[in-house]
């Protein structure tokens, strides 16, 4: 009888072990900091040996770690790894990086500024330095508010991405310059930007959308960032397009946007769509369009930085 007791009760102890067994664990192989988008295998031994460490991240929605110990990085933030044995634990604190820092510039504002300033650094050439902007001709949406609709939404997809994100508006009641959203985004260290337009025309049949960057041989930008924002352009360009179904009207040189001549870093503007044209307008306003229309300009901003 005492036999079968003890059969029965052993493989409880057994499993349970470090319930009651007094010691610690440390970590043997861990990080401070992460970027989103890798993986880093933390390890961490008990003082006894035998006993099995059981992995936990504190938010599983910036970062998961599976029974092996592989953390993998998500979303920008700040997570705790803890390793653990019954009652005894270690922690240790991760901060996750982004993998890059994107600017997006969503076009226009409220109220358009025909004061003049420089089209590029240095330029004779001016520009007002903010135009109002067009309309939807059947939706009679104007462009600044569809632009800072897909900014936001854009924003918090690349987010979860695991891209940080840095916003020249938020809101429509601004007053900013071309050229000082293109420096307030070189200065906030992007490593890329996207200026969110739509299109205008008389002829009320064009539709389509297309990207814009400078060629190298512009005045105000070097040659290197001016082959980088072609690239950029093609990339986002042909994964938009494909997203959304919308005609690709294919990349262009412009080398007279003040917001693209006064940038340090790979920009382009992409025009969305025509709003002079109705249905394009309509569709731009369809809740599952915008978000085809986010998911292939993420989808184009991913394939450039592989």
């Amino acid at each position: 009888m005492l036999m079968i007791i003890f059969t029965l009760i052993f493989p409880y102890i057994s499993t349970q072990t470090c319930l009651a067994t007094p010691g610690n664990i440390r970590f043997t192989h861990k990080t401070s900091k992460l970027k989103a988008g890798t993986s880093f295998l933390f390890q961490a031994a008990s003082s006894h040996s035998g006993d099995r460490i059981h992995w936990s991240v504190s938010n599983p929605s910036l970062a998961t770690i599976n029974k092996s110990g592989k953390l993998t990085a998500k979303k920008v933030g700040t997570v705790n790894v803890t390793a653990s044995c019954g009652n005894r634990k270690s922690t240790t604190k991760v901060t996750i990086t982004p993998k890059k820092i994107i600017g997006i510039d969503a076009g226009h504002q409220k109220k358009g500024n025909s004061s003049l300033e420089p089209i590029g650094p240095g330029a004779s050439k001016k520009k007002a330095k903010v135009s109002s902007g067009t309309q939807g001709v059947a939706t009679r949406v104007n462009e600044y508010e569809l632009n800072l609709a897909i900014a936001k939404k854009l924003k918090s997809e690349l987010e979860n991405r695991g891209y940080a994100v840095i916003m020249t508006r938020t809101k429509h009641n601004v007053n900013i310059s071309n050229s000082q959203r293109s420096k307030l985004l070189n200065d906030a260290g992007c490593d890329i930007a996207i200026r969110l337009h739509a299109d205008g025309s008389t002829n009320s049949k064009r539709t389509g959308a297309s990207a814009l960057y400078t060629s190298t041989s512009n005045p105000y930008v070097k040659k290197s960032v001016s082959k980088k924002s072609k690239t950029l352009a093609k990339n986002v360009l042909g994964a938009y397009c494909k997203k959304t179904k919308i005609k690709n009207n294919g990349i262009v040189v412009r080398d007279d946007l003040t917001g693209n001549n006064f940038s340090k870093i790979p920009t382009i503007v992409l025009e969305m769509g025509f709003m002079s044209n109705a249905k394009e307008d309509r569709n731009m306003q369809k809740s599952s369009t915008q978000k085809n229309m986010v998911h292939g300009i993420a989808n184009g901003i991913d394939q450039y930085f592989k």
